[in-house]
């Protein structure tokens, strides 16, 4: 299951569509091949029909290995971190992701949908806020992590969570110092 989350995580709808509009993702706007770059590069509709795709990229592998073959702590981390990563450094686009926040997101659905909503409640709070300020639309997804780790302490207590949510705002970080959204 660890497999085949990465190469489910590998799959990316925004390099699909940007390559059918003839658009280069690594070149335009955030320089990130994301759904975020796909809805103001190439629209809207692109755009969260991208987003949607990666989160579904988290939730299928983990609804299956929970749900389905019902794997324990470990395995199911395993296959959370690997469908990220799949998203960040996909095998099929020479390992030239995008952040692999919606990603995480999805499989987070699974590890606990209420936490999970919280976030996303948080998240539109967020970008509704800062929808003038373009510049830090990129940046939301460093706060997200770190603010899953601290809800999953103080709402659900549990210690496995947070660390689920460290490892990936770790790995969300090194990303992002990739594309340079952290600048110092």
């Amino acid at each position: 299951m660890v497999v085949i989350s990465y190469l489910i995580g590998s799959l990316s709808m925004a390099k699909i569509l940007a390559k059918k509009k003839d658009i280069n993702l690594s070149e335009v706007g955030t320089k990130n091949p994301g759904a975020y770059n796909v809805y103001k590069e190439i629209g809207p509709k692109w755009g969260i029909s991208s987003a949607a795709f990666d989160i579904l990229k988290g939730f299928i592998p983990m609804i299956f290995s929970k749900l389905i073959f019902n794997f324990d702590f470990t395995s199911l981390a395993l296959i959370t971190l690997a469908a990220v990563m799949g998203h960040m450094w996909p095998i099929y686009y020479k390992l030239r992701g995008g952040r692999g926040l919606a990603t995480t997101m999805g499989a987070l659905i699974v590890w606990d949908f209420y936490l999970a909503l919280f976030i996303l409640i948080i998240a539109g709070l967020i970008v509704y806020w800062s929808r003038y300020y373009s510049e830090l639309k990129p940046r939301i997804s460093l706060v997200l992590l770190p603010l899953f780790s601290l809800t999953a302490y103080y709402i659900r207590y549990d210690k496995n969570l947070v660390l689920i949510g460290i490892f990936l705002a770790i790995i969300v970080y090194l990303k992002a110092i990739q594309y340079r959204y952290i600048s110092d």
